[in-house]
């Protein structure tokens, strides 16, 4: 018997909490899909109220016959980095977002494992990300896009932004939690759609901030959508990160047309945290 844990047990506890993580990564991706779902029938109908529940296993990675072995990890909502920053320039009065995306939420999972890897599920900002040893790869997109316009020189970018408000909290755990989402408004950003505009203003210039502490996922992100959209950086866009941001820039160029628009979704959401 002694034999059997010295040599067995931690390749059954490794498969086991590589199975855990594996549930925990389709929880986090339902909730991604949970919020995204609500932020489009709040487009469709602001006026809507929608509740969602998504179940997060925080406690897993039992092995057959033995006590004792089962792993648990840490929830926790609003309590990283999170918000975007957007500053407009146009032949107007421009805009600028200030606080009002300033924080925009997040919920992550961190394990404890004591054989497997351990790997950090984040969504922030719209998009879910997977970090570990100080690296990070965003696996499911924000609502971002960049693309060419229909006329030459022309590029359009569209936010559609999600705040989740609720309560910051931590909890440690190694059973089933619930998270509650419910929808509950939407609205532009940019443009504000002010009836008494008559004129649309002319874009020159975007800058889009995000503030994240997974700085590498999302420059890597922007950086594949300029490439698709045949952008050159330098020339036609910049970015630049710090510690704790990364903003992509569409800079003032003779001829171009840039498209931009952008709206938030707010979603509150409640734990038992």
């Amino acid at each position: 018997m002694t034999t059997i844990q010295l040599h067995y047990v931690p390749i059954w506890k490794e498969d086991a909490e590589y199975a855990h993580m594996s549930d925990v990564w389709q929880d986090m991706t339902r909730f991604k899909s949970n919020v995204d779902i609500l932020a489009a029938g709040l487009e469709m109908n602001p006026n809507a109220r929608i509740v969602l529940n998504n179940p997060v296993q925080l406690g897993g990675a039992d092995v057959p016959f033995l006590g004792g072995m089962k792993t648990g990890g840490t929830l926790a909502v609003n309590n990283d980095v999170s918000g975007m920053l957007i500053v407009v320039a146009d032949d107007q009065v421009g805009y600028n977002s200030n606080n009002t995306l300033a924080y925009t939420g997040t919920v992550s999972y961190r394990p404890t494992n004591i054989h497997y890897v351990d790997e950090t599920y984040c969504y922030e900002n719209g998009a879910l990300i997977v970090a570990r040893d100080n690296r990070s790869m965003m696996k499911l997109s924000p609502g971002i896009v960049l693309e060419n316009g229909t006329g030459i020189s022309s590029v359009n970018l569209s936010v559609r932004a999600v705040t989740l408000e609720g309560k910051r909290g931590v909890m440690a755990s190694n059973t089933i939690e619930d998270i509650r989402l419910t929808s509950e408004d939407f609205g532009p950003v940019y443009p504000l759609n002010n009836a008494n505009e008559t004129v649309k203003a002319n874009v020159t210039s975007v800058n889009l901030t995000i503030y994240t502490e997974n700085t590498e996922a999302w420059e890597k992100y922007f950086e594949d959508l300029a490439r698709e959209s045949t952008l050159q950086k330098g020339t036609d866009y910049d970015l630049s990160t710090d510690p704790h941001m990364v903003t992509f820039s569409l800079p003032p160029k003779n001829n171009r047309t840039i498209n931009f628009k952008a709206y938030n979704a707010m979603i509150k959401i409640e734990s038992g945290i």
